[in-house]
């Protein structure tokens, strides 16, 4: 008998040891027989990536002066892409990853990654986006993952001049991937930001079709495309672009019934066309008091959506749900805390999920509480009383706003614990370095037990990994929304709303994050002020500087997925 590898055929078929005709989605013999076919595994469900942190950490200044002066012909030097690609693809697409909470990039990148040649357009955008995040780690400038980025860009032309790789998940991912490296460099003030390839993967929509045998993998691919579209609309206050709005319109968003986010985008799209309507009409009459729709009108239709999305809350799982922790009992009292309260969640994708939530709901607040101002509410100044009090709703809508602002704020020790210095790859295994989990409560207190089961949870080293990795990249989106969002129009009337030191308290963590990420300040030494704020606090950036960085990071984070 002649060994023609390994079975191809469904786990049902596998495990019966039968013959499959690996018809698809379900096999035929499955189907006659009335058993449940259980699909297909692909070849790389299982795969992991080795650590290799400690070829980083344990490297004495010796030994790395003699690797960077014969940075050529060193072995070290030539496996570093290598090296840098399984960081990322551990540390940043597998870590805290899950289809029950996908978005639809990460969670199918690894497979699609390794079923690509070296020369391909994929793995030559990850290498570059892997280059420049490990070169943030280690602290050195990584001057190749720009050539990389354009052998990169050149590869992905080249191949879409076949039209037969435009349906392809590979070359969708590089399109992603290459979008994501666009999103990094502008955050760090390397070059102006571009939508060219958010908009080249809109125009890839039609091509990720769920009929392809890749059904799977098109529909979440499809997902992110237009989640980052609808993410990027509220950024800018405007319409979902034509062929974004037609699929949100006449297409079904929903992947599964048990993925909350997909859920959330649903709501999401029609909370930015309410946005981006609310604005052009505000700006083209002058105020809405003299727009054709009724101040009363807006607040009707934003309460609607508003309700919609508190619905959403109640139907999360109840592992979902945010632990809430006190500082000096559940959380030592060396992490900063808001008003000694913080909150945990399973993994970081599904804290930002809920912080997207909470954005979205600060919008429809802000037309709300607007709609309220006296004669005009784009003429502001920085005192409240400029609302009526004629409305009996009024109250709730300004103790939600300070509600949902609250929830962000204790969301932040979560994602930082402790930390105050720059990422470092020896932050790894730093035991110094303190963040708030449910798996430092006992397993009888209440809500641990969702948190730590089997749906909610990863391994203890494993959560603590993936905070570290992901975390200051995750809160960086809410707080600089946050900034934006109370300093650009009539953001000092919203602001005014804000519990007494709120706003400062905001900065000053927006301004940690910005120093763990080493984002620089405009100017050849803005970094250094950076170092200096943290060293010496007379000598903190002014508030006019903080809300242009805030900005800054804006402009790069207007493509990327989150608040």
């Amino acid at each position: 008998m002649v060994n023609r590898g390994r079975s191809k055929g469904c786990v049902t078929c596998k495990q019966r040891r039968v013959k499959c005709d690996q018809a698809k989605p379900k096999c035929r013999t499955c189907h006659r027989l009335g058993l449940q076919c259980e699909g297909y595994q692909t070849r790389y469900s299982n795969l992991k990536f080795k650590d290799q942190n400690y070829k980083f950490c344990n490297e004495s200044t010796s030994s790395r002066a003699t690797r960077d002066k014969n940075q050529v012909s060193s072995p070290r030097a030539l496996a570093e892409p290598d090296t840098s690609v399984s960081f990322f693809l551990q540390y940043y697409a597998g870590m805290g990853r899950s289809l029950g909470s996908a978005r639809g990039f990460f969670e199918v990148l690894i497979p699609v990654y390794c079923s690509q040649t070296q020369d391909s357009p994929l793995i030559l955008a990850v290498s570059a986006v892997a280059s420049k995040i490990l070169s943030l780690w280690r602290h050195d400038r990584c001057q190749d993952s720009r050539e990389k980025y354009t052998q990169a860009v050149k590869c992905l032309r080249s191949t879409l001049k076949d039209h037969n790789e435009w349906e392809k998940p590979a070359t969708i991912s590089a399109v992603l991937s290459l979008q994501l490296y666009e999103n990094i460099a502008t955050i760090f003030g390397l070059h102006s930001g571009t939508s060219i390839h958010h908009n080249g993967a809109l125009s890839l929509l039609p091509f990720a079709s769920s009929d392809k045998a890749d059904c799977v993998t098109h529909i979440l691919l499809r997902r992110f495309i237009l989640h980052s579209e609808i993410c990027s609309a509220m950024r800018q206050e405007r319409p979902l672009q034509d062929t974004a709005y037609s699929w949100v319109k006449g297409k079904d968003l929903i992947v599964s019934a048990d993925n909350p986010s997909s859920r959330l985008d649903a709501i999401g799209a029609t909370v930015a066309e309410l946005q981006a309507s609310y604005m052009q009409s505000a700006t083209r009459h002058g105020s809405i008091t003299s727009s054709q729709k009724a101040p009363r009108d807006w607040r009707i239709e934003a309460k609607r959506l508003d309700d919609r999305l508190l619905a959403w809350s109640r139907k999360v799982p109840d592992h979902w749900q945010p632990l809430k922790l006190r500082s000096g009992q559940d959380v030592d009292s060396s992490i900063p805390t808001y008003r000694s309260l913080c909150e945990v969640y399973p993994t970081c994708q599904i804290g930002t999920i809920w912080n997207l939530w909470r954005v979205q709901r600060l919008l429809l607040l802000r037309i709300i509480l607007s709609s309220y101002a006296i004669p005009d509410p784009w003429k502001f100044d920085d005192r409240a009383d400029e609302v009526s009090a004629s409305d009996e709703h009024l109250g709730e809508y300004v103790h939600t706003l300070q509600e949902l602002v609250d929830s962000v704020c204790h969301s932040v020790p979560f994602y930082l614990g402790n930390r105050s210095n720059p990422l470092n790859l020896a932050d790894f295994g730093d035991t110094g370095i303190l963040l708030p989990s449910s798996h430092s409560l006992a397993v009888e207190d209440e809500g641990v037990f969702d948190m730590q089961g089997k749906k909610g949870q990863t391994s203890r080293e494993d959560y603590r990994r993936h905070i570290i990795a992901q975390g200051p990249w995750h809160i960086m989106s809410p707080l600089s929304r946050l900034l934006t969002l109370f300093s650009e129009g009539h953001g000092q009337y919203l602001a005014s709303f804000l519990r007494p030191g709120q706003h400062e308290w905001i900065r000053e963590q927006f301004l940690r994050v910005t120093l763990l990420l080493r984002i620089p300040l405009p100017g050849t030494s803005g970094i250094k002020r950076l170092y200096t704020f943290a060293k010496s606090p007379g000598q903190e950036p002014t508030d006019s500087e903080i809300e242009y960085l805030a900005k800054e990071v804006r402009k790069g984070a207007i493509f990327m997925s989150g608040p």
